[in-house]
């Protein structure tokens, strides 16, 4: 009689117990288990999408399951990093994080400090912005461009893809170093841009190494010079001059990386990192982010949380005392 309430007691704490097992965090059990999804803050096609695809079809090789990108663009990257920040941190939403990241919170128009609200799992891609110019324009060097600009203040015309960001932060400070005045006229994405500049409605264009490689090669861009510490090791940018190399204090670079919304378990932040540091230790993976234009700079999540911190102190200096703090916060007023 005694052995069958015990059996009986034991069933039903087992019945109850049930429901807590099932409700454990994944990381008590075996991570993953369903598939993941992707955030990617940008339109499809682009570049962020594009080294996503590559970058999670060699991850989701390596972790079993499938990771299924889901493009949230708008309001600055801020559609999509918003929906990050406020998904569960399970591991089973991840995100692609770019600069715009850091830059957003410091204008004081997102809902979250980013940074702070986020996770770093892996920093995956450099890109250092390249201003071309249209292979028609009489300005083969970024002197002639220069020059032209003293002798013509605010003639020539410069096209970002919004203020405040990296496409306007360069060519500001080129600006602010050669004592020139260029005029920004903002466009509502990088498709619109690129058409206007081949048009020729814009003369110069700062952005993306892997926008304008296609259009280098076939040679309807010619690139003036890079943002970049470094030149590009890139075949096609290796004789682009860095704005440092030709005197002028001008240097800002894209990185695009993996993040989460922060508090994900221990355990699966290091299945993460491990799964990330493999897939960007492959040769397949390092030659296809190479051939898009960008280079694969490797960081682990340590290195890439570090980096948040200090670009974050470096672009805060560089957007106030070029102006550019202001006239965004004046645009949002």
């Amino acid at each position: 009689m005694q052995n069958q309430l015990r059996t009986r007691r034991m069933a039903l704490a087992a019945l109850c117990l049930a429901p807590l097992f099932a409700a454990l965090p994944a990381s008590a059990q075996s991570y993953p288990q369903r598939p993941i999804r992707v955030i990617v803050p940008f339109p499809a096609g682009g570049s962020t999408d594009i080294m996503g695809r590559i970058l999670t079809k060699a991850v989701e090789t390596r972790l079993g399951k499938p990771l299924i990108i889901e493009n949230k663009p708008g309001a600055g990257t801020m559609t999509g990093l918003n929906e990050l920040v406020g998904a569960r941190p399970d591991g089973y939403t991840i995100g692609m994080v770019t600069s715009t990241m850091v830059l957003q919170p410091l204008y004081g128009g997102s809902r979250h400090d980013y940074p702070n609200a986020l996770q770093p799992i892996a920093q995956v891609t450099v890109t250092p912005p390249v201003l071309v110019t249209g292979s028609d324009t009489p300005w083969k060097t970024a002197k002639d461009l220069i020059d032209d600009a003293k002798a013509h203040p605010r003639k020539i015309k410069y096209g970002i893809t919004g203020f405040g960001n990296s496409s306007h932060i360069g060519p500001t400070q080129l600006a602010r170093a050669a004592g020139i005045e260029i005029e920004p006229v903002s466009f509502d994405g990088g498709g619109v841009l690129l058409t206007a500049l081949l048009g020729g409605h814009i003369a110069v264009s700062a952005g993306s190494t892997v926008d304008y490689k296609p259009h280098i090669e076939a040679g309807k861009l010619r690139p003036l010079l890079s943002f970049g510490a470094t030149r590009s090791e890139d075949p096609l940018y290796k004789d682009v001059p860095t704005a440092k190399e030709l005197g002028y204090d001008a240097e800002i670079v894209s990185w695009t990386g993996v993040a989460a919304p922060k508090g994900l378990p221990a355990d699966i932040a290091a299945r993460l990192d491990e799964v990330f540091a493999a897939a960007m230790a492959d040769p397949e993976v390092k030659d296809a982010i190479a051939k898009l234009g960008s280079e694969p700079v490797y960081l682990n999540a340590a290195g890439f949380g570090a980096r948040w911190a200090s670009e974050t102190a470096k672009l805060r200096q560089v957007v106030a005392e070029t102006g550019i703090l202001e006239l965004v916060k004046s645009q949002r007023r």
